[in-house]
């Protein structure tokens, strides 16, 4: 598949969790969801990200959204890992990878993952607390940062260029701001 682009509807994905499935139309349709695809356990950036969204959680809730993230691995060891790190919001497994199929996802090459820029922002990571990890699965699968409205349709689209290039939290805050539904002023 393609990439998506904003305004394109987003893919109704099943994915695993230790509940059982979970089916991503239920969640957008609450309101604006964020779909993170993470890259592997191990991955520094992957962490980093994590770690980011999970400090800015309090403020994509008030802004009106939810968040989940996606991993190349069953139900099990994914809840483990997201336990592990204190993730406040749910993470999925898929080890079909067939979401990112679906979403447009494929493999990167070496240099996205073992690049310059994979050296250059190991500190930016490690200043927020992020380390690597022993890598399983696939290393070179990409990843992606998405919010959906409650209409599903992409809202905002994000493809890492390497395994480095995550969006900005302040960004993905913005796009779940802005489609949002609007709540009664009480003033």
């Amino acid at each position: 598949m393609d990439s998506l682009r904003v305004g394109d509807p987003f893919p109704d994905l099943s994915l695993e969790s230790v509940e059982g499935p979970v089916r991503l139309s239920d969640r957008w349709a609450r309101g604006p969801l964020v779909v993170v695809f993470m890259r592997h356990f191990g991955c520094v950036f992957c962490r980093e990200h994590l770690i980011l969204l999970g400090r800015a959680y309090d403020d994509i809730r008030a802004a009106g959204g939810e968040v989940v993230s996606i991993f190349q691995y069953r139900a099990e060891s994914t809840h483990n890992f997201c336990r592990s790190r204190h993730v406040p919001f749910q993470c999925l497994g898929d080890p079909a990878r067939s979401s990112y199929r679906a979403v447009g996802l494929g493999r990167g090459r070496r240099r996205e993952y073992l690049g310059l820029n994979s050296w250059k922002y190991r500190r930016r990571a490690s200043r927020v607390g992020a380390r690597s990890g022993l890598p399983r699965g696939d290393v070179a699968q990409r990843p992606g940062t998405f919010v959906v409205d409650p209409a599903g349709i992409t809202a905002f689209a994000h493809y890492n260029t390497d395994s480095s290039d995550n969006p900005s939290v302040e960004d993905v805050i913005a796009a779940v701001a802005t489609v949002a539904p609007a709540r009664p002023s009480f003033d």
